[in-house]
């Protein structure tokens, strides 16, 4: 499968998700401004939008230009443009006039962000690229290191270990998961080739030393199996940096200061029993899912200073609410969801770099049975373009004419010894 060539713009999806979204939560925290999280952080859309129109407007300027190289008339770009412009700025004032009084459309609108983030890695992969896997390393590498100061910087406040920081990027619920899901993505771009022995490694070092703070168990977790399943390299290095994340989600565990201000604490297993039980008592929903607008179960979690009266009926969990994106997949749309997801996960995998793309199968797996990943705008939109750039064989000899072997995104370029 061989894509189109990546343009310099290719990579900026990148930056957005992995630098931009979470320095908008550090400036959202300072500024004392919950929108600007909101809108530009990870689980914002605003930062998408601008992209997918940047890509549009890159679409028809490639088009313009192929019709003048071919001495065609512009005016059906021209058209073109004005009639998408008139048609965003027409739904933009419909939804914002129609959405808060349907609120019975909401349920299924939150379930087609999948969908649209997907549609935006093929519209932006079809204008600029899919962006190579140096530059999702070298993304990875930025946000590493954000979270290695935001874990030294919240520890030199607290005056002791606090497991994933805090002070930059900690406070909103699930952020740690998606940070980390970020970075196991980013350390997925490094275990594609054999690494040159005695050569550093700055950025696969950057990337794990983040997750290593991340206090995320699903992202350590996935960590752990890639350093034992999916890197080369000796026995020993792989096991120890395995051992290393088993350790952190042990810290996670026992340490203080951590997850202080939940409210709910169902579990997630009580969300998979609840599931199934659901499916059970509505068989059909297996191959169409359960109805987004009721709730799948009615739960009493354990509140602090709540007390739940006998004979309430509990608080009902609907199909937006479950924190696992593979599950509220199968949840909301069946079997065939979660089938479809990693079926194209594992199409990517096989017609393209193998190892990269197995990756980021295992890593999605992992992730998306224990956290919203694919219900994130920030994570899932570096996971399509990611899995766009694995399904695209490298280049051999007879594809550029010239022997000239990819290089590792993880490792610096070797020294001349001079002669």
């Amino acid at each position: 499968m061989t894509g189109r060539p990546a343009s310099f713009f290719a990579p900026l999806p990148y930056l957005v998700a992995f630098v931009a979204t979470p320095l908008a939560i550090l400036a959202g925290k300072l500024l004392d401004k919950d929108a600007l999280f909101y809108r530009y952080g990870p689980h914002g859309f605003a930062p998408w939008l601008a992209l997918a129109g940047l890509a549009l407007l890159a679409s028809l300027w490639a088009s313009g230009a192929a019709r003048t190289r071919i001495k065609r008339p512009l005016w059906p770009v021209f058209a073109t443009a004005l009639g998408l412009s008139l048609l965003a700025w027409g739904l933009s004032r419909v939804l914002l006039l129609a959405l808060p009084q349907a609120e019975s459309y909401a349920p299924l609108l939150d379930e087609l962000r999948l969908p649209a983030l997907i549609g935006f890695a093929v519209l932006w992969s079809g204008s600029f690229g899919a962006p190579g896997r140096e530059s999702l390393a070298r993304a990875g590498a930025v946000l590493g290191a954000l979270m290695v100061l935001d874990f030294l910087l919240t520890a030199i406040l607290a005056r002791g270990l606090v497991p994933g920081g805090g002070y930059f990027f900690g406070g909103a619920p699930g952020t740690e998961d998606a940070l980390a899901f970020l970075l196991c993505l980013a350390l997925c771009a490094t275990v594609d080739d054999a690494p040159v022995p005695g050569v550093p490694r700055l950025a696969r070092w950057l990337i794990l030393a983040g997750l290593l703070v991340s206090a995320s168990r699903a992202g350590l977790a996935s960590g752990a199996l890639l350093c034992l399943f999916f890197e080369r390299g000796p026995l020993r290095g792989r096991l120890t940096m395995a051992l290393a994340c088993a350790v952190a989600i042990w810290l996670s565990l026992v340490l203080p200061l951590q997850h202080m201000a939940t409210g709910e604490e169902l579990g997630l297993d009580w969300y998979y029993s609840a599931t199934a039980q659901a499916m059970k008592q509505e068989p059909r929903a297996l191959a169409t899912g359960l109805q987004l607008d009721s709730p799948v179960a009615l739960a009493m979690p354990e509140l602090q200073g709540v007390t739940w009266d006998a004979d309430s009926e509990g608080q009902p969990v609907s199909v937006y609410q479950i924190p696992a994106s593979l599950l509220r997949l199968f949840a909301g749309w069946g079997v065939g969801g979660p089938l479809l997801v990693l079926g194209a996960a594992l199409y990517c995998a096989l017609r393209g770099r193998r190892r990269f793309g197995f990756g980021l199968l295992a890593v999605l797996t992992l992730c998306g049975a224990l956290a919203p990943v694919l219900h994130i705008p920030a994570t899932a939109a570096a996971l399509a373009l990611a899995l766009f750039s694995a399904a695209q064989r490298p280049q051999t000899v007879a594809d550029s004419g010239q022997a000239s072997p990819e290089k590792d995104p993880g490792q610096d370029e070797p020294s001349q010894a001079p002669a």
